[in-house]
């Protein structure tokens, strides 16, 4: 199995013989953050698959908060551009669960915790966050653990 830090050099390789300056930019902009990444704080300074994935992550919430801020501002081509970025970085996160699998997670994180009503809140979410760790967004686990907390 290749690892994505080698997907992301090939992927540049593909890029440039294609001339597709929009991949290109954005792969190139990953790498260097992944190298930046893994040498801050008290990282080893390797990169693995989970720092690809955190890093296209946080990259992946940069361009749709710009999107946001583009498309107010009227600027629709600029908007397109970072869409395009977005794609490029998607392709190196894993699939998205869909709201009845995170819903089954979080119910068995109730069920491990067994909080005490909605002020186990916390302890249920630091519970599935855990288990849903790289496949589900906070916010999404946030909601779903609202809901079935009663909150």
């Amino acid at each position: 199995m290749v690892g994505l830090y080698d997907r992301i050099q090939s992927d540049m390789v593909d890029a440039r013989m294609r001339r597709d300056d929009v991949a290109l930019g954005t792969l190139s902009l990953l790498k260097s953050e992944l190298v930046r990444a893994s040498k801050e704080g008290g990282a080893p300074g390797k990169i693995d698959d989970d720092l690809v994935v955190r890093v296209a992550r946080k990259e992946v919430k940069r361009r749709e908060e710009a999107i946001d801020v583009y498309r107010k501002a009227g600027r629709e081509d600029t908007a397109r551009r970072e869409e395009a970025e977005m794609k490029v970085l998607r392709g190196f996160l894993p699939t998205a669960l869909s709201e009845q699998e995170i819903e089954a997670e979080v119910r068995a994180a109730i069920d491990e915790v067994k909080p005490d009503g909605p002020k186990g809140f916390g302890l249920v979410m630091k519970a599935a966050t855990a288990r849903l760790a790289g496949r589900a967004d906070g916010t999404q686990i946030a909601t779903v653990a609202r809901r079935l907390l009663g909150s």
